[in-house]
C-alpha cells in the first residue's frame, strides 16, 4: 500500500496565501475596491479571520496582490473569450460591444465603472499599481485585435487604432458613468461603434 503524501507546513502556507489572493482578486472583479478587506478576503478564501492579516499586514499590500491577480484573470480570460468568437463579419455596433465585453472579461456588468475602472484611478495615484496594471496592456490589446480580426475588421486590428480604441472603451464608459446613465456599457458602445466606423472610412 502507497505511503500518505504528507503535505509541509510550507506547502499548507503558500496554497493559504494563494487562496487568499484569488479570493481577494475575485472581491475586486466582483463588487469593486471597497470588497478588498482582510476579513472579506479571508472568509471568502475559507481561511481563518487572522490570515488575511498575517501574510499581508498593510492593506496596501492585500490590495496590489488584488490588482495583479485580477489584471491576470482578465487578460488570460479576454484572449480565451476572444480566441473563441466565431469568424463572421459583424456590424460596427455588435463589434463594439463585443470589444468592450473581452476587454473588460471575464464579467462585464452595468456597475463597471465602479467595480472594474476605480483600480485603474487609484493606479492613477500610485506608481507601484500602475506597474502592475500596465503589465497587462499588451495581452488586452492582443484580445482587441483578435476581436477585430473575427468580426471582419482585419485593417483596424493591423492598424495603428488598436490602443486609441482601448483608450476610447475606458473613456467612454467613464463618461457614461459620470453623466449617470443607466447602462454605461450600451452608451459607451455608441462611441466606440462610431471609431470603427472612422477607422474603416479611412482606410
Amino acid at each position: 500500500m502507497a505511503s500518505p503524501v504528507r503535505i509541509t507546513s510550507q506547502e499548507r502556507s503558500s496554497a493559504r496565501q494563494r487562496a487568499l489572493v484569488v479570493a481577494a482578486a475575485r472581491l475586486l472583479i466582483d463588487q469593486g475596491p471597497g470588497a478588498v478587506t482582510h476579513r472579506a478576503v479571508a472568509e471568502a478564501a475559507g481561511v481563518p479571520a487572522g490570515s488575511a492579516n498575517y501574510y499581508f499586514p498593510a492593506k496596501s499590500q492585500l490590495y496590489a496582490e488584488a490588482v495583479r491577480e485580477a489584471e491576470e484573470i482578465r487578460g488570460s480570460s479576454a484572449l480565451e473569450m476572444a480566441r473563441a468568437l466565431p469568424q463572421r463579419n459583424r456590424s460596427d455596433s455588435t463589434t463594439a460591444i463585443l470589444l468592450i465585453e473581452v476587454f473588460y472579461a471575464p464579467d462585464l456588468r452595468v456597475d463597471v465603472v465602479p467595480t472594474r475602472l476605480e483600480p485603474m484611478l487609484a493606479a492613477y495615484r500610485d506608481p507601484d499599481l500602475r506597474t502592475i496594471m500596465m503589465a497587462s496592456r499588451s495581452r488586452l490589446l492582443t484580445a482587441l485585435r483578435i476581436t477585430l480580426e473575427s468580426s471582419g475588421y482585419h485593417k483596424v486590428a493591423a492598424g495603428p487604432d488598436v490602443e486609441l480604441l482601448a483608450q476610447l472603451i475606458d473613456a467612454s464608459l467613464i463618461r457614461a458613468g459620470l453623466l449617470g446613465e443607466k447602462d454605461p456599457i450600451v452608451v459607451a458602445g455608441l462611441s466606440v461603434a462610431r471609431l470603427l466606423e472612422l477607422a474603416q472610412q479611412a482606410r
